[in-house]
């Protein structure tokens, strides 16, 4: 029995999750284009996805998630302890001075599970993020720099030189301190990050948006463990 992956099976996850994220009806031809895939391996793998509720079509022919994407969704919450407590404990810790955001990473790139903004009903909070990339979110930061080095060199082996050399410095800065950090050009921090683990799974949490100097970020860091401890002993 062959242990290769099964490439059509890795394409059609690929079709079924670029209709996710785009906010909008594809066309075959659109997602050939961002996929590199051949329009005629795509034009199966969308009848394919079509013929049992993962995808449907609009009256210009456009491609977009079917209902089967609903059945995911509540199936997923259910089964992630993960999910459930990051989601629970960030829907009751709103905030009026910076965004909250909990994160995945798919790849190299981020997946936002929740993410609200200063003011923002924490309930408008979940999913409806994009991906993101990882060496643009302090989220992903700390999250590659759960990784030990051979796997972070994997994770990233497609970048350029200059951004590889760049995301392993920022990620021995990550492990030194326990979390990630952004500075702005002021000088000023405006973004922390810290991961958690639930039920082997591993998210990060992120307070952005805000701007403190270095001497007040130990007030902030100490606010955001507490919620990764709140989130991490929620199922317990």
């Amino acid at each position: 029995m062959s242990s290769q992956p099964n490439q059509s099976l890795i394409d059609g996850i690929r079709c079924f999750q670029e209709l996710t994220i785009a906010g909008r009806p594809l066309g075959n031809k659109e997602l050939s284009e961002k996929l590199d895939l051949n329009i005629i391996k795509v034009n199966r793998l969308l009848r394919t996805l079509k013929s049992i509720g993962m995808a449907e079509q609009n009256a210009q022919k456009k491609y977009m998630p079917g209902p089967v994407v609903h059945v995911l969704a509540a199936q997923s919450f259910h089964s992630s302890s993960l999910f459930r407590a990051a989601t629970k404990v960030a829907i009751n810790t709103p905030f009026d001075d910076r965004t909250l955001a909990i994160g995945i990473l798919w790849q190299d790139s981020v997946v936002y599970m929740y993410h609200a903004l200063a003011h923002q009903d924490p309930a408008d909070g979940l999913g409806g993020y994009h991906l993101y990339p990882s060496s643009q979110s302090s989220i992903g930061m700390a999250l590659l720099a759960e990784m030990d080095d051979a796997e972070l060199a994997q994770t990233i082996d497609h970048w350029q030189a200059e951004q590889k050399a760049a995301m392993f410095a920022a990620v021995s800065d990550v492990r030194a301190k326990g979390y990630a950090t952004c500075v702005g050009p002021n000088g000023k921090v405006n973004n922390i990050a810290s991961t958690f683990f639930v039920g082997g799974a591993k998210a990060a949490i992120a307070f952005t948006d805000f701007e403190v100097e270095a001497d007040e970020l130990d007030e902030r860091v100490a606010e955001l463990k507490k919620l990764v401890a709140k989130i991490e002993n929620h199922d317990q």
